[in-house]
């Protein structure tokens, strides 16, 4: 029995429509970078809410910058974000000139609560300084990459996305 492909280009269909929405390249890419760069901040579980409303303030479209910020999710968490984490927090650090000692996890699962609160005490700013920096970093770089992908692509309109 096969899956009909009906199915396959509806999701595809609807992607094309969305992103041809708006003719405007420069917009597209906005919002996809605004989404990509929420991603890497550090409110968890607010990235929707936060994309929504910067979309909506900066007129962009919404459903392309919440698309963009759905890059952070339970698949992607280890793999991309935790290791971005670490980086974010070592940056920060560095900018805030501290000197920070990571506990392994093994060590972190046997301190007592108040130990563990005090170690999140600890990088609370250069995450959060970090991970200012480190999107700001990922919405121009994503930006430029999308934005010359759509030009390149309105080359060849013709072509399935």
């Amino acid at each position: 029995m096969t899956i009909p492909d009906n199915r396959y280009n509806g999701w595809k269909e609807r992607l094309r429509q969305l992103v041809q929405s708006d003719p405007d390249p420069a917009k597209v890419s906005l919002a996809m970078a605004l989404g990509f760069a929420a991603a890497f901040l550090p409110p968890f579980g607010f990235h929707t809410l936060l994309v929504m409303g910067l979309g909506y303030l900066l007129r962009v479209s919404v459903p392309l910058a919440v698309l963009g910020t759905w890059i952070n999710n339970p698949w992607t968490f280890v793999p991309v974000f935790l290791p971005s984490y670490v980086l974010e927090i070592n940056l920060g650090a560095r900018l805030l000139e501290k000197k920070l000692n990571f506990p392994s996890l093994s060590a972190l699962s046997r301190m007592p609560y108040k130990a563990v609160i005090s170690q999140v005490k600890l990088v609370l700013w250069p995450f959060i300084v970090g991970s200012a920096v480190f999107s700001c970093a990922i919405f121009i770089i994503s930006f430029f990459l999308i934005y010359g992908f759509l030009k390149y692509r309105k080359g060849f309109s013709s072509l399935p996305l």
